[in-house]
């Protein structure tokens, strides 16, 4: 799977197995579902998809990345 631009994404916890699950939406309207992270890929993950924009994801490795910014820059 190529690594692609995310536009949505839903995140699912599951309290009583301590997973988690996310659904990415991509740009050209695929939505797929990540397999299972446990709590700190969780919060990571969802960080980065809150807080960061663009951001470019691959569901079969739950994977996120951003684009590179300068050092210094300031978050709006």
């Amino acid at each position: 799977m190529a690594i692609k631009l995310i536009n949505k994404y839903q995140a699912w916890w599951d309290s009583s197995t301590n997973t988690g699950y996310f659904w990415f939406t991509y740009f050209d309207g695929e939505r797929k579902r990540t397999g299972a992270v446990n709590a700190e890929s969780f919060a990571i993950v969802t960080d980065l998809l809150r807080n960061e924009k663009p951001v470019y994801g691959d569901h079969t490795r739950a994977m996120v990345t951003t684009q590179s910014e300068e050092v210094g820059e300031e978050e709006s």
